[in-house]
Order: structure tokens, then C-alpha cells, then sequence
């Protein structure tokens, strides 16, 4: 007897611990904690390249670019963007050990092809390739489980998350690369180290006891998904477009480092890549407006409630448009000075910066926008959105860099991503749930409503 009482309160406890991390938070509050965790993580990921240029030199940053460029198509690609999938499945409600099983499937897809393209297209770089790899493993595995924390609303979880993993590799790399003369593949090594252990140890166990809180997080939860195959064919399918999308996206954002590293040679892209990695991270803070927006977007979806949908989609993008003019004026101003006096002169580019921020706040409108139609699952119709930016992002990237260098990369971005907002506005206002046909909906509805209680 003693020994049921026990267990009840080690029970109870447990139970307890997940209704305090479930408690509800304000919609300002997630974003609040999701902004913040946002600007630790990416500053720790550009704080990185800088220190291997400080130490090391551009050529080892723009390697270290390089690798980074090479891989993230390939793996956003597999990722399938399940985040948003999950963080949106209310229609389907999958089991999250299907997304387990289908995440691991994807990554053993994506290991095999990045490996493979990089020893068809740089042999010489599958050192640094290697690691990168095992980053993005980690990466994945946490974006996995940070759709399961959006989904449940409690996106504060996944700011503190990405904030405590940010100083984690700060913490690490700020040893490591001094101590290795900026070595860009122990550098690597180091991120690859840090994200493997806080996806697997921290991030999906505690995504995991959110959502499942029935039963322990352990190997056979991995098993179980992997077994349940059909489940994992039916949300790959569903989840294609979203993979697609990413992928291409990808590529859209890489387009001018592939560019560079072609017609310029490593080193500018180790400038253009440490300028291009704190623009957007500008892109970023706004993400984190959107991803707290749509799961909740997506749910007064389900819900027909279309004022409360469009109320909640104008606040987003007047929010995001808010955080992107602030951050171009006056990261244009300070950015260049500031990263002058600190790298060399190669670092003060004011129209470079410009030309960067302004894609960054344009690309991260864009996606705000993207993700009324990702909340309504129109997956398909966000992907168009990206096959225009893509498609001008290569193009202008091909003619622009060539002529103008780095600065027309920037441009070629800022060009791209203004293209795809319009485009993505013009289709969500127009086409997606008109928000004008508001009031006829309403109105016969309440009509047929009182037309029935007469009878």
C-alpha cells in the first residue's frame, strides 16, 4: 500500500510539473519569449562565423558559409517543414510518434544526398561538410519539436529553449575557436556538438511530455513511428509542398553565397555571409511573430471564425512591417560602423547593409503573410509564392553580382523577396478567405438562424 501512495505522488507530481509548463501565456507574452530566444540563437549562429574570421581569416568563414549554403536546401528540403505541419494539424490530428518515425526517415534522406552532392561538387570540402551535417540533424530534430510546443500554444517554451542553446554555443565556441586559430571545422564540430545534445535531451522529450504526457518519452516511442508506416506516408504527402517550398526557398536565399563563392572566391563570401548572417536575423525576429501566429491562425480556421482570423493576420503583418523599418534604418546606420572598427574596412559596406536589411524585412513580411495561407493548408499556393522568388532570386543573383558584387546580392535578395510579398498579399487578400464577404456570411447565417427558431 505504502508503495501505490508513493508512486500516486511521483505521478501526481509529474503531472503537475506539465500543467505549470502548460499554463497558458498571452499571445504577447509567446512572442515576447519567442522574439527573445530568436535573438540569442541568432546571434550565437553569426557570432560564430565572426570568430572565425576574427581568428581565422575570411577564406575559413566563407568555408564555413559554404558548407552551410550547400546543406540547407537539401535538409529544409526533407524537413518537410513538419513544424508548421504539426504546429497546424488539427484536422488531421496524427499521432507525434508518427512525426517521429517520419523526421527520422527524412534525415537518414538527407544525410545521404547532402553527403553525396558534396563530394560530386566540392570533395574538398566534406570535412567541414561532415559536421555541418550533424548540425543540421540537431536543427531538425528541435524544429520537430518546437511544432509540437506550437501546437499546444506554448511557444515561451521554445524561446527559452532556443535562448539557453544560443549561450550553450557561445559558451562552447568562445573557447574553441581561439584556442584553434579559428579552425572553421572545429568550429563546426562545436555546433554540431551542441545542437545533437539539446535536440535529443532536452528539446523532444520535453516536446514529447507537452503533447503526450500519458506516456514516458523513450526508444520505443522512435520505434513505434518508424513501424507505423502508412501514418508516415500520409503526413509526407500531405506535408510534400511544405519540403518543396523550403527547399526552393532555400535556394532562393543561397542563391547570391553560390554566386559569390563562384565569380568572387571564398573570402568575399565570408564577408558577404557574416553581414548576410546578421541581416537576417532581422528575418528571424519577425519569424517569431509569425510562428506563435499560426497555430492560433490555423485553429480560428477550424473554427470558421473569420473576423478573429483576419483581426489577428493584420496585427502580424503591421507588426512585422513595425520591427522590419526600425531594424533597416537603424541597422544601416550603426551595423557598418560598428563592424569597421571591430573586422576591417571590408566589413563597413553601408549600401551593402542597406541592401541586405531591406531583403531581410521584405523576406520576413513575406512569410508573415505566407502563413494565413499555411493556416489554411493551401499548401500548394505558398509554394507558387516561392517558385516566382526563387526563380528571380537565381536570375538577378546571376546578373547582378557579377556586375555589381556583393551589393548586388543584397539587391538580388531585396528584389526577389519584394516580388513574392506582392504576389503572396495580392493571393491572401484577394483569393484565400476574403475578408469582405464577412458580413453576408454572417448575416444569412443568423437569417437561417432565425428563420428556423420562427418555425
Amino acid at each position: 500500500m505504502p508503495v501505490r501512495v508513493a508512486r500516486n505522488s511521483v505521478h501526481d507530481g509529474r503531472y503537475q510539473r506539465i500543467a505549470n509548463m502548460k499554463a497558458k501565456k498571452t499571445f504577447a507574452q509567446q512572442v515576447a519569449a519567442l522574439f527573445r530566444g530568436n535573438v540569442f540563437h541568432a546571434f550565437s549562429q553569426w557570432a560564430v562565423i565572426t570568430m572565425i574570421s576574427a581568428f581565422g581569416g575570411n577564406g575559413a568563414a566563407g568555408n564555413y558559409v559554404l558548407a552551410l549554403a550547400m546543406t540547407a536546401p537539401i535538409f529544409m528540403f526533407f524537413d518537410l517543414n513538419l513544424r508548421v505541419m504539426r504546429s497546424t494539424d488539427h484536422e488531421f490530428d496524427e499521432q507525434y510518434s508518427s512525426y517521429i518515425g517520419l523526421r527520422s526517415y527524412a534525415l537518414f534522406g538527407a544525410v545521404v544526398v547532402a553527403i553525396s552532392t558534396c563530394l560530386l561538387f566540392y570533395p574538398l570540402r566534406i570535412w567541414i561538410v561532415i559536421p555541418i551535417v550533424a548540425y543540421r540533424i540537431g536543427e531538425s530534430i528541435s524544429n520537430l519539436a518546437y511544432g509540437g510546443l506550437q501546437r499546444q500554444q506554448s511557444s515561451h517554451l521554445i524561446g527559452g529553449s532556443l535562448t539557453m542553446k544560443g549561450l550553450a554555443a557561445l559558451a562552447l565556441l568562445g573557447v574553441l575557436v581561439p584556442l584553434t586559430s579559428g579552425n572553421e571545422i572545429v568550429a563546426a564540430f562545436g555546433m554540431a556538438f551542441v545542437s545533437l545534445i539539446w535536440a535529443v535531451f532536452r528539446d523532444l522529450p520535453l516536446a514529447w511530455k507537452i503533447n503526450v504526457p500519458e506516456i514516458p518519452f523513450s526508444k520505443q516511442v522512435v520505434i513505434d513511428g518508424l513501424k507505423d508506416f502508412s501514418a508516415c506516408k500520409r503526413i509526407a504527402m500531405r506535408a510534400f509542398p511544405l519540403g518543396f517550398d523550403a527547399g526552393i526557398s532555400s535556394i532562393a536565399m543561397n542563391a547570391p553565397k553560390y554566386c559569390i563563392e563562384f565569380f568572387l572566391g571564398t573570402e568575399v563570401l565570408g564577408v558577404f555571409g557574416i553581414l548576410n548572417q546578421l541581416a537576417f536575423s532581422i528575418q528571424k525576429l519577425i519569424g517569431a511573430i509569425g510562428h506563435t501566429g499560426v497555430s492560433v491562425l490555423s485553429k480560428q480556421r477550424s473554427e470558421n471564425n473569420r473576423a478573429a482570423f483576419w483581426r489577428l493576420f493584420n496585427k502580424l503583418l503591421t507588426s512585422s512591417a513595425a520591427v522590419g523599418l526600425v531594424a533597416v534604418i537603424g541597422g544601416t546606420i550603426v551595423i557598418p560602423f560598428v563592424m569597421e572598427r571591430f573586422l576591417g574596412t571590408d566589413f563597413g559596406n553601408y549600401w551593402l547593409m542597406f541592401s541586405l536589411l531591406l531583403a531581410s524585412c521584405v523576406a520576413g513580411m513575406q512569410r508573415i503573410a505566407g502563413r494565413a495561407t499555411q493556416a489554411c493548408s493551401r499548401y500548394f499556393a505558398y509554394t507558387m509564392f516561392d517558385v516566382v522568388i526563387v526563380i528571380a532570386s537565381v536570375v538577378w543573383s546571376i546578373v547582378l553580382v557579377k556586375q555589381y558584387g556583393p551589393f548586388g546580392g543584397g539587391m538580388a535578395l531585396a528584389i526577389a523577396f519584394g516580388l513574392g510579398l506582392v504576389v503572396t498579399l495580392v493571393h491572401t487578400y484577394r483569393f484565400l478567405w476574403p475578408p469582405e464577404t464577412e458580413n453576408v456570411v454572417d448575416s444569412s447565417t443568423r437569417a437561417l438562424s432565425e428563420a428556423g427558431s420562427n418555425q
